[in-house]
């Protein structure tokens, strides 16, 4: 061989420090001295390979292979480069080759489980770097991949255990900490999750990856705003990310910026049309901003994509139902429910549609599944007794019923307790405290406990809203005997004449319900704006009391005819004794009272009070569908918009109705 001019060593270490230029330089000059030698030919392509010079470097691998058709690593560099290049099928045949020749090499194993993920061959892959890692240990980089490639698989322990052995051998890994965070985020484990995501930002700030997993950990933390935060500062530096647009969504919308996630969910499918999950959860959004008719077609769109996307006939069956569809509705719980026969949320949905229409018999059953919903008002308790089903024999037996939803569900069915006890039960009745006082009137004997007290020993037990089924409840056999609760005869006195003084007829007025209860209603908002209702002040010869408590009641300073509500009460006044003796007590000395869908119109009715509830045009499914009155109240008259969202139209109804009450017509 001829002597070259510098030696192999001195390219060799220039190619070692990174200096690639001057290495190619070293490798040319040695080639000039001697072009067939097939060393120095692969060494030139993987500094070319480097550079990203992928042509040149392939024509140095293929000059090498023509001179040594054994030089395993000439294979390698060529595979490497075809990789890179995205020909994975010629990639893969010169791996194997390199394998081939030389099969305990742990660097050509690494390469070959990269170019087979690409693949979509990831077991194939996961097998490659355990042998990788068999024949060499002390590999970060093929312990990180193994942990990527496991987290692919949703293998998220095994990951995490991967990702830690790479830190442990490069602890200033910032990807390799993003990694760790996902597969802990994988493992329900967000607060730690957070933490990695944290060090990894502070190894590498401008990592999107890593900003956006961290909005991930924040979302399951409901920690939205920092989360929202989070996601800003990952679309900074990549704001073509279509996980982050939608996530950001999703925490807007949770931070009722209901305009804003629209217009995130809308900047998703503006890089993925094609999603259904973006058109589901954008049409969700829709319908709590009352654009039932677009969030309809978002929820067919996503449908069309993938038929089988059981959310998606649930959104549309919930906004069909509101939409006054009820035929389609059906179809669409139907359809949920083929795909997913336990699903409570179809089954709860189906249920109330089912209530709405007179439907008793099929929807109580159906109603149970309210124990289920992913996010309950009401929790099934466990007890080491019975639930009473509605067949066991009750003479002498204790039965623990125990309120379970809103003061309006208690307020309707406590008159279950009349035809319990009439059965030979002795009742424990737990109630809400705020109730405990006013249920003391129930016309039947039952021992009363508020909630948190520990009940005496009994021997079965039932939620409050199951007692409908297991008396077999339909339209005909509602329990009657309204009143079924009284007011103190002492607090009843002591406001009539505080009534009586006002002139004319005296009318309580309350038009908002608790905002919490309404948050998520969707199109069930139940509450109207005061300002809806100022033709009932233009009425001569009738005085409108304020029965308005807690929020809603400083809109009586924001609207013209606020001077003549007469306000009795302090409205921040709330409680047992408020019920039993302040509230309740008015509406027993009131000619009529008029409200909202709220607790209170349950009270009046329950009290026998003449009371007008005012709906939107679908609503809560206990008060029918198509009708002016109420089988649970006979005192009780109901007046539905009848466009949606139109409560200036039914108020001027109401008013129409209250003229001509007050002028005995």
């Amino acid at each position: 061989m001829t002597t070259l001019p510098m030696t192999l060593e001195r390219a060799l270490d220039l190619h070692r420090r990174g200096r690639l230029e001057e290495a190619a330089s070293a490798y040319r000059e040695l080639l000039a001295v001697e072009p067939a030698h097939a060393d120095v030919l692969h060494l030139l392509g993987s500094v070319c390979s480097d550079m990203q010079r992928y042509p040149e470097a392939l024509q140095c691998f293929d000059r090498a292979i023509a001179l040594r058709s054994d030089l395993a690593a000439a294979y390698l560099g060529r595979g490497t480069v075809l990789l890179h290049l995205g020909r994975l099928e010629p990639a893969l045949a010169n791996l194997g080759q390199a394998l081939r020749l030389a099969p305990n090499d742990a660097r050509a194993y690494n390469v070959l489980a990269a170019a087979l993920e690409r693949a979509n061959r990831a077991p194939e892959a996961l097998v490659c770097l355990d042998r990788s890692l068999t024949l060499d240990p002390r590999q970060p980089e093929a312990h990180h991949n193994r942990g990527i490639l496991l987290l692919g698989l949703g293998r998220h322990a095994d990951a995490l255990t991967s990702v830690d052995r790479a830190l442990a051998m490069t602890p200033q890994n910032a990807a390799a900490h993003t990694n760790r965070g996902s597969a802990l985020l994988g493992l329900k484990r967000p607060a730690e999750a957070l933490l990695s995501f944290d060090r990894a930002i502070a190894l590498g700030p401008g990592a999107a990856i890593a900003h956006h997993n961290r909005g991930l950990a924040l979302l399951r933390l409901e920690r939205d705003a920092e989360a929202l935060a989070s996601f800003d500062r990952a679309l900074a530096s990549s704001p073509a990310g279509f996980g982050t647009h939608f996530h950001r969504g999703v925490a807007l919308a949770r931070l009722d910026r209901c305009e804003e996630s629209v217009a995130s969910f809308s900047a998703a499918l503006a890089l993925d049309r094609d999603s259904a999950e973006a058109l589901n959860n954008r049409g969700a959004v829709l319908v709590r901003l009352f654009r039932p008719a677009e969030a309809l077609a978002d929820f067919d769109k996503a449908i069309a994509l993938d038929n089988n996307y059981v959310d998606a006939h649930i959104n549309a069956g919930n906004t069909q139902k509101g939409l006054g569809r009820p035929v389609e509705a059906l179809r669409s719980f139907d359809r949920a429910l083929a795909l997913r026969p336990e699903d409570p949320t179809a089954t709860w949905s189906k249920a109330v549609l089912k209530l709405a229409h007179g439907a008793f018999r099929d929807g109580w059953p159906l109603y149970e599944a309210r124990f289920r919903l992913p996010h309950a008002v009401t929790t099934q308790r466990s007890f080491p007794v019975p639930r009473w089903s509605g067949v066991e024999p009750l003479a002498g037996k204790t039965l623990f019923v125990h309120a379970e939803q809103g003061l309006g569900d208690t307020l309707q069915f406590c008159r279950y307790l009349r035809p319990l006890v009439a059965q030979g039960a002795i009742a424990v009745f737990e109630v809400q405290p705020p109730l405990i006082k006013l249920m003391r009137s129930l016309d039947t004997h039952v021992t009363l406990i508020a909630r948190g007290e520990p009940p005496p020993p009994f021997d079965f037990h039932t939620p409050l809203l199951s007692l409908p089924l297991a008396f077999r409840t339909d339209l005909g056999s509602i329990p009657g005997g309204v009143p079924y609760l009284a007011v103190d005869p002492a607090a009843q006195s002591h406001w009539r004449g505080r009534i009586a003084a006002l002139p004319g007829l005296k009318v309580g007025l309350n038009w908002r319900g608790n905002p919490e209860a309404e948050k998520y209603a969707a199109l069930q908002a139940r509450s109207f704006p005061l300002a809806a209702a100022a033709p009932l002040a233009r009425i001569s010869g009738v005085t409108l009391v304020s029965l308005q408590k807690g929020a809603g009641a400083a809109e009586s300073q924001q609207v013209d005819f606020g001077g003549s509500l007469v306000r009795l009460t302090d409205p921040e006044y709330l409680g047992a004794d408020e019920i039993a003796d302040e509230t309740a007590a008015l509406l027993k000395n009131l000619d009529l009272v008029i409200t909202a869908d709220t607790a209170l119109a349950h009270l009046a009715g329950a009290l026998g009070v003449p009371v007008w509830v005012v709906l939107q045009s679908v609503p809560d499914w206990r008060w029918l569908t198509g009708r002016e009155d109420s089988p649970w109240y006979p005192s009780m008259r109901l007046f539905r918009q009848r466009v949606a969202g139109d409560w200036p139209e039914v108020l001027e109804r109401v008013a129409v109705a209250l003229a001509a009450l007050q002028g005995g017509g």
